[in-house]
């Protein structure tokens, strides 16, 4: 859903806001970090309907579809801060550390594929060297996700029917949901705060007339 331009959205055209109790604001600008914390937040009211009955079985996938989705944008942000980390701090080139696109470009043309994204955050965490290794739960978790709904569209619309059905303890399952989604952003931020001690280094593009050596800058000197 995105506007061009000026133009309004028409259906938040067709109810505008008259309480300012009833006010909801639509920003056209979001870091995909808080939109997955949307998502998370969303999943968590939904989760509140497991208690036991039928009539709550529905609701399944829908929550698990805002989760994998919450952690699918996560990954895509983690992604984004640390290459953000190494154009601030360690001179890497915008242009190609981001393959000449836009940095939400860059991760969209990854796709939906939760492995994939995976092994790329984790490259990227990986290459900095930090003391705190990655949690292996995050992965395993990430990878059940990925088995469960391959092509980001099982959960949404609704998996194949099984011969048997799955009886699932629901406050097992959204725990561990839960618990490895936070240790995600506890890693992402982990990162952003190591690295935001250090001193800031940028890239220049080199001049024609200048040596490559010079291309470095530091803006701490």
């Amino acid at each position: 859903m995105k506007a061009q331009g000026d133009k309004r959205i028409a259906l938040f055209a067709r109810h505008p806001r008259t309480d300012p109790k009833t006010l909801v604001m639509h920003n056209q600008v979001y870091r995909l970090g808080e939109l997955s914390e949307a998502y998370y937040e969303s999943a968590l009211v939904i989760s509140s309907k497991f208690d036991g009955q039928p009539v709550s079985d529905i609701f399944l996938l829908p929550y698990l579809h805002l989760m994998r989705h919450a952690f699918e944008l996560s990954l895509k942000d983690g992604i984004i801060v640390l290459k953000e980390l190494k154009i601030e701090h360690f001179a890497a080139d915008p242009e190609v550390t981001f393959n000449y696109m836009s940095p939400v470009d860059y991760v969209t043309d990854i796709g939906h594929n939760l492995t994939k994204l995976y092994n790329e955050f984790k490259r990227e965490y990986n290459s900095f060297d930090f003391m705190e290794q990655l949690p292996k739960g995050i992965e395993t978790v990430l990878n059940l996700l990925h088995q469960a709904d391959i092509s980001s569209t099982e959960f949404r619309y609704g998996t194949q029917p099984q011969d048997e059905p799955s009886y699932i303890d629901s406050e097992s399952l959204c725990k561990e949901l839960s618990e490895q989604f936070r240790k995600l952003e506890a890693v992402i931020d982990y990162a952003h705060d190591t690295c935001s001690y250090l001193p800031t280094k940028r890239y220049k593009k080199p001049d024609s007339h200048k040596p490559i050596k010079d291309s470095l800058i530091d803006e701490d000197e």
